[in-house]
């Protein structure tokens, strides 16, 4: 995938290599357009309380740990942008919850950078900029924006 550029007359090339950096890769769960947002890490349910009584649900894609952490789920049907998980499988029931609402979801994704959390994980930090390639089955790819 290439993006045009015009500045002054000339034509600049930009590929999507060189604007955003893979950072990990996971289970697909629906097969999905791109999508691309800023993170938040939903680790209890009075994260996902506050969040989704808060403004930018559609344009935020969620983190959680677990795939079978059905506390998430509202979240989901607030109509988040997408949904990644450190751990679980698309059998799992954020999975199917994903996939019924047509949410891009990546489970399973270990990341090669970040912030680590209380329990040792490594995470992008809230607000970093993340684009879910879900357009392949059975894997998916997430990138940050450089």
């Amino acid at each position: 995938m290439k993006n045009t550029e015009h500045k002054g007359g000339s034509c600049a090339m930009a590929t999507i290599e060189t604007q955003y950096r893979q950072v990990g890769e996971g289970q697909n769960v629906v097969e999905h357009e791109p999508v691309e947002g800023p993170t938040l890490w939903l680790e209890t349910p009075d994260d996902v309380i506050e969040f989704v009584t808060g403004d930018n649900v559609e344009d935020t894609i969620v983190i959680s740990r677990g795939g079978s952490t059905t506390f998430v789920a509202p979240a989901l049907t607030a109509g988040v942008k997408g949904l990644i998980t450190l751990e679980g499988t698309k059998e799992c029931h954020l999975g199917i919850v994903s996939r019924e609402f047509g949410i891009p979801c990546v489970m399973s994704v270990a990341f090669k950078e970040g912030i680590t959390t209380d329990q040792g994980e490594t995470i992008p930090a809230n607000g970093t900029i993340v684009r879910l390639d879900t357009t392949t089955m059975p894997t998916a790819s997430v990138y940050v924006k450089e």
